[in-house]
């Protein structure tokens, strides 16, 4: 699980994407806002029972850029 606010910036496809997520309020899901330079802001979570992630309906953002995001949401803490 991500901590409640991080920073994003990654290339896919050659694009780069800037911006952040943040975890918000929600007694059901494991759930983030997400919000990126020149895309409307849209939301992600984990759907518990079916351990499946899941975005917006309406995301406008190639499908790869959701993954990379999600996989740095679900990167497990750094053991020291």
């Amino acid at each position: 699980m991500l901590e409640n606010y991080s920073t994003l910036q990654f290339i896919v496809r050659g694009k780069i994407f800037k911006g952040f997520c943040m975890r918000i309020q929600d007694d059901f899901h494991e759930t983030y806002a997400v919000i990126l330079d020149g895309y409307h802001s849209f939301c992600i979570w984990l759907d518990n029972k079916s351990e499946k992630w899941h975005a917006s309906k309406n995301v406008a953002i190639d499908p790869d850029a959701i993954d990379e995001i999600i996989s740095r949401i679900s990167l497990p803490a750094a053991v020291s």
